[in-house]
């Protein structure tokens, strides 16, 4: 009887840890998954800001241009 109760607790035991551990690893992957998905926002916002000021300056220097002549 005492075998089949340590049996039991052992393999609940396992169990447990065994769920622990895929909560564990699951959290970390969705961390990894938040923290990519951050650095792809502000590389596509970096980018654009590059675009906008790119644009203004081309602007500018077609106004410049323009004014002078």
């Amino acid at each position: 009887m005492d075998f089949e109760l340590r049996a039991a607790r052992e393999k609940l035991e396992r169990e447990q840890k065994e769920r622990k551990e895929k909560a564990r690893l699951r959290l970390e992957r969705e961390k990894k998954a938040k923290q990519e998905a951050i650095r792809q926002r502000e590389a596509i916002e970096t980018a654009q800001r590059i675009r906008r000021l790119d644009a203004a300056e081309a602007q500018l220097k077609v106004d410049f241009h323009h004014y002078c002549l």
